[in-house]
């Protein structure tokens, strides 16, 4: 069953009525006082690099973006990972679409020769993740959709930097897309970047959000960085602050609140679903600004610091492996992802310890058939993912490998 989450960060099990601590070491990246500060080589390719960026409010609502300008329609089928999010397969569905599952192998690359047995007359895209950041075999794939006809759409939101076969990511499909909000201490922020060769196509028409919009966004990211022990001498103002959101909470376009699920992103459109009233609508400039002037170098470093880290505590233990247990240079990975052998019997518990995690394709499409893809069946059901973002204190990072070794040793 799914957990809700509360505003306060806590969340509940309807299936149990257990509440769930808020865990105390941020899952995302929270601003600081370090936030704009370089540690070195600013160099490093991102996928907004690319002069043809589109930021919408999140990555979801880029894949919509992305399926509108490649023209899909009802009736048309969409090449979709067997191991995907909700995420991306909701705006499939919203065009009408039939979400087609392919098979991954065992270092979750995507298996070509599945996905050319399942190509029909009506298939006309190709929907291929980076997954916590390791790239595909992208010059393959691009291979693959251009002798078959096939709008290929890279999806980065995994994959914010780096490079494959000496091109940065962002650039092999026909379309991108990628989050801010994995990457950076923001609230809200997608992006949809064009094909070099489409530079001069007509993209979406993207409306600018309201200065109050703008407002709450900045606020969420204080009050988040404030809460996890940011920005302390800031604390005092957030009472005040607090007050002045709830103010705005009320007069933002589309500022639904849903019960259990948090409104900061319910105002972008990052969680409860895709909505496809967000479409159109330009990321904040607060998120924008945040994206392009936080330390790129720190970023990059801190990830594959923190995730080298986490490869050597989990390393050897009898019921933990990595996923991926080796970082190739130029990977800048989003999440650890870290295999759990009975995690049945214990997730309930890493909860209870506030371990920060998530459980990247824990919830999968209920019409796709299981049997499709056994890689994905069994990664779903074992994995989670630890943070590894920039934001991470020594501290915290020592607490963390603490609190998964004490539950599962």
């Amino acid at each position: 069953m799914r957990s809700l989450t509360t505003f306060d960060g806590s969340t509940s099990d309807p299936s149990s009525g257990r509440w769930i601590p808020r865990p105390d070491i941020p899952v995302q990246p929270v601003l600081s006082w370090d936030t704009f500060v370089s540690s070195g080589d600013e160099s490093t390719p991102s996928v907004v690099d690319n002069r043809s960026v589109i930021y919408v409010t999140a990555g979801r609502i880029a894949i919509a973006h992305a399926l509108e300008l490649a023209g899909i329609r009802p009736g048309d089928k969409v090449l979709v990972p067997a191991y995907h999010c909700m995420a991306m397969v909701e705006p499939v569905l919203a065009f009408g679409a039939q979400p087609v599952f392919y098979a991954l192998r065992d270092d979750l690359t995507v298996d070509l020769d599945d996905v050319a047995a399942k190509l029909d007359g009506a298939t006309r895209l190709l929907m291929a993740a980076n997954y916590f950041g390791f790239p595909q075999d992208l010059l393959a794939i691009r291979r693959f959709c251009d002798e078959h006809g096939l709008v290929f759409l890279e999806d980065c939101a995994h994959s914010f930097f780096g490079s494959h076969a000496g091109q940065p990511l962002g650039t092999f499909g026909d379309f991108a897309v990628g989050s801010l909000t994995k990457f950076f201490p923001v609230r809200d922020g997608g992006c949809l970047i064009l094909r070099a060769g489409q530079s001069g196509a007509p993209g979406p028409r993207l409306r600018s959000q309201s200065i109050g919009a703008n407002a709450a966004a900045l606020l969420d990211a204080l009050e988040e960085a404030v809460a996890v022990g940011r920005l302390r001498a800031l604390g005092p103002m957030m009472d005040l602050f607090g007050r002045t959101k709830r103010v705005l909470r009320a007069v933002v376009p589309n500022a639904k609140t849903r019960r259990g699920v948090n409104p900061a992103q319910l105002r972008s459109g990052q969680r409860g679903g895709f909505d496809p009233a967000w479409m159109g609508v330009r990321a904040t400039a607060v998120s924008r600004m945040i994206g392009q002037y936080a330390s790129r170098s720190r970023i990059v470093e801190s990830r594959r610091r923190n995730y080298l880290r986490f490869v050597q505590e989990f390393s050897g233990s009898r019921h933990l492996r990595p996923v991926f247990p080796n970082l190739p240079d130029g990977v800048v990975p989003y999440m650890f992802p870290l295999w759990v052998d009975d995690l049945a019997d214990v997730f309930a518990i890493l909860e209870d310890r506030a371990v920060p995690m998530q459980r990247f394709g824990q919830f999968l499409w209920s019409k796709m058939d299981e049997a499709t893809c056994s890689v994905t069946r069994q990664i779903s059901r074992h994995s989670i993912q630890l943070p590894c973002h920039q934001g991470l204190t020594e501290e915290e990072i020592t607490a963390l490998v603490d609190r998964v070794r004490t539950v599962v040793g």
